[in-house]
């Protein structure tokens, strides 16, 4: 595969030379056309924005569009946003730009959840400046009158302070702010329509010790450790364990999602069937940006990105190692590749992300959290399709500085999206195979702007 990258000069150049030369049509439509019709596509590595058009026979293209996968685009491809060597604002920026822009996702009534990952820190959670100026992309839409919330469920709690730790806290901050102060920061400025809320397993975990349950008990009073299993909104904030069920060799996981109460209006929102208000379901819109990290995880679950990010949505006390319900395992201890199964069954039937970006300011080739196995890639991705979106993150951006770290060579076949027997790549699988995006590169069209 050819790899070229349009500077800015060459870029100017051609779209000045196409205005000249074709004016029979608006400046934009001609520009949006030859686009679409000069992306090259070939069987070898990448996919790259070409500047002369190509005809290209090795693929049969009618075969290739027959796959109508969630997160494919209706071209039948899966289109991959990437700005690099910009800051964490330029790179988001541009990235929107090539979108056609924010409002070519949120509209002026939406209410925005942005999922980031506050599990970790460094650069485990989610860079806060990218995250930042999406919130004001999104507050420029003229007129914009939804709201926007960050929120999360990391499953840890602290005796005293509940689930407002980790990366909403932190010191070890990825960006200028940890969550919270990157909430605040829009809410000092005045916009109250800016919120947060910490999702929290509403069910118990085994293997709690007496000196556990001891503390729990006399803090009970400060703060309530856990939510609640509801059936819907009008039984107040928790999560919904639903019937809908995804099984792999026997292992059995349920779907549940949230529902939760917005700081701002007070109305419902339930996250499969949106807001919900004087007991009915309203026809507000609710958008779901699911906003990740790039990192090795372990030896057991290979690389983390955006479809793992899930698992800070799903209720992980439901099924084992929760107590309740019987025979069944959670989102995590089904296992991999199933934990790729289990997500595309919720992206399904629960809610499936309006987009997926990828905050990979620096990444973690050996570890979430400590800033020596990590390098700065000044990169952010984003994405429809998320499996195409962590294939291509995890071969383009993380392997090749797994490869090129002194000390990166045991976790290379665990960062390797073609290592077809490591975890990342199985789970990967299993979730295209569900019937979510596309692990065939031909199907991928990279949107590429380098500063």
């Amino acid at each position: 595969m050819k790899f070229f990258t349009i500077t800015r000069r060459v870029f100017l150049k051609i779209f000045l030379s196409i205005v000249t030369t074709v004016t029979s049509l608006p400046i934009l439509k001609t520009f949006s056309n030859l686009s679409k019709a000069r992306h090259h596509i070939t069987k070898t590595k990448r996919i790259e924005l070409e500047v002369s058009p190509i005809t290209n026979t090795e693929i049969d293209k009618n075969k290739l569009f027959q796959e109508k996968n969630l997160g494919i685009s209706p071209d039948g491809f899966s289109h991959i946003y990437v700005a690099q060597n910009g800051t964490p604002e330029q790179n988001i920026k541009k990235v929107l730009e090539m979108m056609g822009g924010i409002e070519s996702i949120i509209s002026k009534d939406d209410i925005v959840i942005l999922k980031p990952n506050a599990q970790w820190w460094n650069q485990g959670m989610t860079n806060t400046d990218a995250m930042k100026t999406f919130i004001e992309e999104i507050l420029r839409i003229r007129g914009f009158q939804g709201e926007i919330i960050v929120a999360e469920n990391h499953h840890f709690l602290h005796w005293l302070y509940g689930a407002n730790i980790r990366g909403w806290t932190t010191n070890a901050r990825n960006g200028s702010f940890n969550l919270n102060e990157l909430v605040n920061f829009f809410r000092n400025k005045g916009y109250k329509n800016v919120t947060k809320y910490h999702w929290i397993d509403a069910g118990e975990f085994l293997g709690k010790s007496k000196f556990f349950e001891k503390i729990e008990h006399k803090m009970i009073k400060i703060w309530k450790r856990k939510s609640k299993i509801i059936n819907n909104p009008e039984e107040g904030d928790g999560y919904v364990w639903t019937n809908i069920e995804y099984e792999y060799e026997g292992r059995k996981t349920k779907m549940t999602y949230p529902i939760f109460t917005s700081n701002y209006t007070k109305i419902k929102i339930d996250f499969k069937n949106g807001p919900w208000e004087n007991g009915n379901y309203t026809n507000q819109p609710l958008k779901f940006i699911n906003f990740s990290a790039l990192n090795h995880h372990s030896n057991y679950a290979g690389v983390t990105a955006s479809i793992k990010n899930y698992l800070g949505v799903v209720d992980l006390s439901c099924g084992y190692i929760g107590k309740e319900p019987k025979n069944y395992f959670n989102f995590h201890y089904i296992g991999f590749p199933a934990m790729g199964g289990a997500v595309a069954t919720f992206m399904k039937t629960i809610r499936f992300a309006d987009l997926n970006i990828i905050t990979a300011e620096w990444v973690g080739y050996g570890c979430r959290v400590n800033p020596k196995l990590a390098t700065k890639t000044k990169t952010i991705l984003a994405s429809i399709d998320p499996v195409a979106l962590d294939y291509y993150a995890a071969k383009y951006i993380l392997l090749p500085v797994t490869k090129k770290a002194p000390n990166g060579k045991k976790y290379i076949s665990l960062n390797d999206p073609d290592n077809k027997t490591g975890p990342f790549r199985k789970y990967l699988e299993e979730c295209h195979k569900q019937g979510i995006g596309t692990l065939n590169e031909n199907q991928m069209i990279i949107h590429l702007f380098k500063f």
